[in-house]
C-alpha cells in the first residue's frame, strides 16, 4: 500500500489518499475511505467577519449629531455644550449668571496690555468680537471658582450682532452652585457702598439703562408666572410679570414686568398700586403716563429674605 498526503488547498484541510493495492477492485478501494459529515467544515470555525461593514458601523457609532442653537435664551445643563452662532466682524454680548465671569478659550489672537482681544468682560457680561470664521470653544466660569462652568462653541457667521442670555438649569446644577456665595458678597458690598435711598435710586437707574450692578444675577421669569411676584392693581392698566426678569442681589431683588394701558383713555401709573410690606421701591420706564395700548416696563424692588413682623392684637374698646 502506498499513501500520499497532498497539501491543504485554499485553507481547507483536505487530504487525498492514493491507495495502490494489487488485486483490489475500484469499488473495494472506495469502501476503504471513511465517510465524513459535512459539519466538519463548520464546527469550531468562527463566523465570517465583514471588515468593511464593521468599519462603517464603528464610524456610525462614533459620529456625533450636533445642532446649532440660534435661540436668544440658553438654559445650560451640567456637562452640556451649546453651539451658537455669533456675528463675524461685529460685537456680540453674552449675559452670564456669574457675577465676575472668567474666560478660557481657543482664541489665539495676541492680546496687548490694556486690551481685551476677542473676549472682554464687564460685570456679568462677556463681549465677543472676531474677524475669523473659525469656531471658538469657550468655557465661562466664576472667577476663582472652577466648580461650575458654561461650555459654548461659537460659530462666526455673516449675521447682525447678537445678545444672548445664559442661565443655569436648576435641576441639573442644584441650588448650591458654588459661585452664589461670591456673587452675594459682591452684591452686599455694592448695596452697602452708599446710603439705602441712594442705593435704591442707583439700582433702578442702572436696570432701566439695561445694566446690572456688581454681584447681581439675572434670571428669566417663567411664562406661567411666579408665586412671589408683586401684585400691582391699577384700574385700566394690565401689569404682567410672567415672562419678565428677576434681578437678585444680596438684600434686594428686582422684579421687571410690563404694564399696558388696556383702556380707551390716557392713564397714569401709580407706584403705590404695587405697595406691600416687603416692597422697597417701585418705578416705571420709559413712561409713567400711558396712551391707550401703550406699554412700559415696571420695576418693583423687594426686600430679599425679609419676614413679615409679628403683629400684636389690641382689643377694641367698643366691641362686645
Amino acid at each position: 500500500m502506498k499513501v500520499v498526503f497532498k497539501p491543504c488547498v485554499k485553507g481547507i484541510a483536505s487530504v487525498a489518499i492514493l491507495i495502490s493495492v494489487s488485486g483490489v477492485y475500484a469499488q473495494d478501494v472506495e469502501n476503504l475511505i471513511p465517510v465524513a459529515s459535512a459539519s466538519v467544515m463548520s464546527d469550531g470555525v468562527p463566523p465570517h467577519i465583514d471588515r468593511e461593514k464593521q468599519g462603517q458601523s464603528a464610524r456610525h457609532k462614533t459620529s456625533i449629531d450636533f445642532t446649532v442653537n440660534s435661540a436668544n435664551e440658553l438654559v445650560m445643563k451640567k456637562g452640556e455644550n451649546q453651539i451658537i452662532p455669533i456675528a463675524q466682524g461685529h460685537l456680540n454680548r453674552i449675559i452670564t449668571p456669574f457675577a465676575d465671569p472668567e474666560i478660557t478659550s481657543t482664541s489665539n489672537v495676541p492680546v496687548k496690555p490694556g486690551e481685551c482681544g476677542e473676549f472682554c468682560t464687564k460685570s456679568n457680561v462677556v463681549y465677543v468680537a472676531t474677524d475669523s470664521a473659525t469656531p471658538l470653544s469657550v468655557f465661562i466660569t466664576e472667577k476663582g471658582n472652577e466648580a461650575t462652568a458654561i461650555s459654548l462653541t461659537l460659530m462666526p457667521r455673516k449675521i447682525p450682532p447678537r445678545e444672548i442670555f445664559v442661565k443655569l438649569d436648576e435641576k441639573s446644577f442644584g441650588s448650591s452652585q458654588g459661585f452664589g456665595v461670591a456673587a452675594s458678597k459682591k452684591a452686599e458690598s455694592w448695596e452697602r457702598s452708599t446710603p439705602y435711598i441712594e442705593t435704591l435710586r442707583t439700582l433702578l437707574r442702572r436696570i432701566a439703562l439695561n445694566d446690572i450692578p456688581q454681584g447681581y444675577t439675572m434670571s428669566q421669569s417663567p411664562k406661567s408666572g411666579l408665586k412671589n411676584a408683586p401684585n400691582c392693581l391699577v384700574p385700566g392698566i394690565n401689569v404682567d410679570f410672567a415672562g419678565g426678569q428677576v434681578i437678585a442681589g444680596h438684600s434686594l431683588q428686582v422684579f421687571v414686568g410690563v404694564a399696558q394701558n388696556t383702556s380707551g383713555e390716557v392713564l397714569e401709573f401709580y407706584e403705590s398700586a404695587c405697595g406691600s410690606w416687603d416692597v422697597a421701591a417701585v418705578t416705571t420706564w420709559p413712561h409713567k403716563v400711558l396712551e391707550p395700548g401703550q406699554k412700559t416696563e415696571v420695576y418693583v424692588v423687594v426686600k430679599q429674605g425679609a419676614t413679615q413682623p409679628a403683629r400684636s392684637q389690641r382689643p377694641s374698646l367698643i366691641s362686645n
